[in-house]
């Protein structure tokens, strides 16, 4: 079983080291919107799919899938609305990113600790476990909001303009 951890942090740390551009910046804030409505689309979804990795990713830990996402879905929710937002545009995104990854790991290892949670087989999460979870659910989320903007046209567009 060791080799297969091996093998799989591995692969997370290649993934990680190649797509740290992308993954320090994973969140539906940088969409830019054309509204109200079509951020909180994006964001609501952004978050699900964050939570959903996360979950999925821990699930082998012996966790209860459905009360611990809708338990990281809100607690997700609260640390977006009531941490990230207001820090917005106050202190560079990168630091915010990285703040918005730890805050995410100190709260999955909170979560799990609760008995609703735990499923029979429940072994824990450790610290890494916890951190590369919230790492890949940021990641992810930055994804959807990249590709729920258009993003990825607009630059390609930008960049056929230029030849």
């Amino acid at each position: 079983m060791k080799a297969d951890w091996k093998t799989g942090r591995t692969i997370a740390l290649t993934a990680v080291w190649f797509l740290w551009p992308q993954i320090s910046r994973a969140n539906p804030v940088i969409i830019e919107p054309q509204s109200l409505i079509a951020f909180g689309i994006i964001a609501f979804w952004a978050l699900v799919i964050e939570s959903a990795l996360v979950t999925l990713f821990l699930i082998s830990q012996g966790i209860v899938f459905l009360p611990f996402l809708g338990t990281l879905i809100a607690a997700n929710a609260v640390l977006f609305l009531a941490a990230f937002l207001p820090l917005t545009g106050r202190i560079p995104l990168w630091v915010l990113e990285a703040g918005v990854v730890l805050a995410d790991a100190v709260l999955i290892k909170l979560l799990v600790s609760v008995p609703w949670v735990q499923g029979g087989a429940f072994a824990g999460v450790t610290w890494t476990r916890g951190l590369v979870a919230s790492l890949a659910g940021n990641a992810a989320s930055f994804f959807v909001g990249v590709l729920a903007s258009g993003s990825p046209w607009e630059a390609v567009e930008a960049m056929q303009s230029l030849e």
